[in-house]
């Protein structure tokens, strides 16, 4: 079936069907449910818009990019399928890449996401130096950063608040009568590391604690990595009695470790993880976490996206949004025992 033969079916004008197929119904002032009643009818009957023409006449792909620092990280699979779930319901295709927590990488998939024309970037930075990304802002592509955030951009931004997540974290464990508390941190220029970290010397600070340097261990977003740091923060002494892991794959690296040594959670030692997965309920015991808000986070930077897209990729002057962590509470903290 052809456009005029699903014209003639749904008793409308050539003109409006060809207009609305083309993208064009808002420029011409279509009724919202004509072209919804328009476009149905099309997809049931299978006739799709030509969608390469389209994009030429409306300067326009309908396309939009996400790089994510590493895929096999259960965050960041969240935050894309996020993503991905919003910018279908706006009428956009995402496509995805994976820098490898590499700059290199990152700046390599941000030229080939560009060469296919999208609209617009979501971008989970990697680093802490964003010169890589001076072509991109140069090239005034509308662009939103989600989870970590180069400030000096000054570009839209979606982030958790992660600064107040972990100091209520470290505030529950003090209330529990831990003194000795530990914090696993991943890469140490990542911005959202940065806020975890001092949140985490905030709560020290706050419950009258000294911040000691040996307890702050790590470096690098690795579940092996975390493994062997953790596994010397046990053998010091004393030891900590709780640890604060600022992300689900360093807690399980943690996990790893406490098992290795023959120590049992939360008994000879409390943990708290930033990110809720669904697995954390089935571990013995299940984990307290910190929870992010990550389908608001990918839903939020689509919208901010899409609206810079429509001013022609000018941030509005609240450029930031900081969104809520949840502290859930389960049985792998616990009271401190007495030395």
């Amino acid at each position: 079936m052809n456009l005029k033969s699903l014209a003639q079916h749904l008793g409308i004008s050539a003109s409006t069907v060809s207009r609305v197929m083309a993208g064009r119904g808002d420029e011409f002032r279509i009724a919202k449910e004509t072209q919804k009643h328009i476009l149905d009818e099309a997809a049931a009957m299978g006739v799709r818009p030509d969608e390469l023409a389209r994009s030429l006449r409306l300067q326009s792909t309908r396309t939009l990019g996400l790089v994510i620092p590493d895929i096999s990280n259960p965050f960041f699979a969240a935050l894309a399928r996020a993503v991905e779930r919003r910018a279908r319901a706006l009428g956009y295709t995402v496509l995805l890449a994976d820098s490898q927590e590499s700059d290199e990488v990152e700046a390599e998939c941000i030229r080939t996401l560009m060469d296919r024309r999208i609209d617009g970037l979501i971008l989970a930075p990697v680093g802490g130096d964003s010169a890589h990304l001076q072509p991109l802002i140069a090239s005034k592509l509308p662009l939103t950063q989600v989870d970590r955030v180069f400030t000096a951009l000054k570009t839209a931004a979606v982030v958790a608040d992660n600064f107040t997540g972990a100091r209520e974290a470290v505030k529950r464990l003090v209330k529990l009568g831990h003194k000795r508390i530990a914090c696993l941190q991943g890469r140490e220029d990542s911005s959202v590391i940065v806020e975890r970290v001092r949140g985490y010397r905030a709560g020290l600070s706050e419950a009258g604690l000294r911040f000691e340097g040996k307890f702050l261990v790590g470096g690098e977003h690795s579940q092996a990595i975390a493994r062997e740091h953790t596994l010397r923060l046990l053998e010091m002494k004393p030891r900590p009695t709780a640890v604060l892991a600022l992300s689900n794959q360093l807690a399980l690296g943690a996990l790893e470790a406490v098992r290795e040594r023959g120590l049992i959670i939360p008994e000879d030692l409390s943990l708290i993880a930033f990110d809720e997965q669904p697995w954390a309920t089935l571990l013995s015991p299940p984990l307290t976490t910190l929870a992010q808000p990550v389908e608001d986070m990918g839903t939020v930077s689509v919208d901010r996206l899409c609206e810079l897209i429509k001013r022609g990729g000018k941030p509005s002057r609240k450029a930031l949004t900081t969104l809520p962590v949840r502290l859930i509470e389960r049985a792998s903290i616990g009271t401190k025992k007495k030395d």
